[in-house]
């Protein structure tokens, strides 16, 4: 048998131990019984030994970055367009506010001139009240010719 031959001897492990795989049950890690001095990669203290990525691997995560940046982007985008929307919104709500001032203010002029224009009227007529010519008017007439104006003068005057 082959196992029996010097070359393999030195490969096959002894029955006094050998190259045995023993769990160590605080770390779950593996270590040599034929080494125990061999400091464990969970060790504090050790390094573990960094591999090389696959190119299929490291191209998954160039695509999978790729993705979660154009996600990133996608998603700041959308907040920038939502800010802007509420920027234009807001722009619009204070012109709909300062079309509503404006029409405000052009219905109180046109109530204040129109209020001027039948003031001007009023007045118009009590000059010609005061200005009438009482030569003409019988004595009722003049008694209450002289009433108006009495009304007049006070209305005016206070």
């Amino acid at each position: 048998m082959l196992r029996l031959e010097q070359k393999w001897r030195s490969q096959l492990p002894t029955q006094s131990g050998g190259s045995k795989k023993t769990k160590v049950s605080a770390t779950r890690a593996y270590s040599s019984s034929s080494n125990p001095e061999t400091p464990l990669a969970d060790e504090p203290g050790v390094d573990s030994p960094i591999c090389p990525q696959g190119s299929k691997k490291s191209k998954r995560k160039d695509i999978k970055n790729v993705r979660e940046k154009e996600l990133m982007d996608r998603k700041k985008e959308r907040e920038e367009e939502r800010e802007h929307r509420a920027k234009i919104m807001a722009i619009k709500e204070k012109e709909l506010q300062i079309q509503a001032a404006m029409k405000e203010q052009k219905l109180q002029t046109q109530r204040y001139i129109k209020e001027m224009e039948i003031n001007a009227k009023e007045r118009e007529m009590d000059l010609q009240i005061l200005n009438a010519d009482t030569s003409t008017m019988s004595e009722k007439r003049r008694a209450l010719h002289e009433i108006a104006c009495e009304k007049i003068i006070t209305k005016w005057f206070t």
